[in-house]
């Protein structure tokens, strides 16, 4: 079954083609669309999206160098140095949806889908796409990327600032989280049958 957001109607979920648009019978509102991609080019996005990830945890995001002196920090650590210079807030804010959305995001797609490549179902699967739906809303990846990019920008009239391989990272996961997120999450429901 598929609820409409708008009016509460259910409406009996049937699949797709690619680029067909479901309605709400009642309010005429879009109550699924027929995705481009298939199952298992989410699956390989999904993947794809794993590996920039860590990639982005784990390597410079900007490096600045000023008088001869170098620094760089990553993701987590950025937000350590945030934490310890009393800005607990806003490093916590960066950990919750520059990390912990993102790798939840990222997680619950690869536990719930690995087990339907194989033709059955993940233990708490229902649980699990439930608490995909609200990772999605607090994932904030893209305007941290922009945020890296506008900071860049801004330090290179004060010093050498150059990107690191997390920025290339942190553009590739913006695309391909919008790639993932636009199958939505109902053709999940459909491999259940």
């Amino acid at each position: 079954m598929a609820v409409c957001e708008q009016c509460g109607l259910a409406h009996r979920w049937n699949p797709l083609a690619p680029g067909a648009v479901a309605r709400c019978v009642r309010c005429a509102a879009v109550v699924g669309r027929g995705h481009r991609f298939g199952f298992d080019a989410v699956l390989a996005l999904t993947v794809t999206a794993a590996v920039a990830f860590l990639i982005a945890m784990g390597t410079a995001v900007i490096e600045v160098r000023l008088r001869g002196a170098a620094v760089a920090a990553s993701i987590p650590e950025a937000v350590l140095i945030a934490w310890s210079e009393g800005q607990r807030l806003v490093a916590l804010a960066v950990a919750v949806t520059a990390i912990l959305a993102p790798a939840l995001f990222i997680g619950l797609r690869l536990y719930v889908l690995l087990p339907l490549a194989r033709g059955c179902l993940a233990p708490g699967f229902a649980i699990c796409v439930r608490a995909l739906h609200h990772a999605t809303r607090w994932n904030m990846l893209q305007v941290f990327t922009i945020g890296a990019l506008l900071s860049l920008v801004r330090l290179a009239g004060l010093a050498d600032a150059s990107p690191g391989p997390a920025l290339f990272a942190l553009g590739a996961l913006t695309l391909l989280f919008a790639a993932i997120e636009s199958a939505g999450l109902k053709h999940l429901w459909w491999h259940v049958r």
